[in-house]
């Protein structure tokens, strides 16, 4: 028969080194996140500011959308609703 082991509780000192080692953990991912290993340059792509008769491949230009109405339920559709 196996014999039941009761839970021993982790001791301060390892309580404390648990926590330390979770923050550096944590102070590591963060800075791996804001300071990228490889020295990562990160630019913006530069895009002219539209002139006053361009609308298209500059900051400030316009999108066209179409928009079509839908169209009316044919009576019989809209019967059996």
């Amino acid at each position: 028969m196996i014999e039941h082991v009761d839970y021993s509780a982790l001791n301060a000192r390892r309580r404390v080194l648990i926590g330390l080692l979770a923050i550096a953990t944590a102070i590591a991912v963060v800075l791996t996140l804001v300071y990228p290993p490889g020295g990562v340059k990160r630019t913006r792509a530069a895009v002219p500011v539209c002139s006053a008769s361009q609308t298209y491949d500059c900051v400030g230009g316009k999108a066209e959308v179409i928009y079509v109405a839908p169209a009316a339920m044919p009576s019989s559709a809209a019967a059996s609703r």
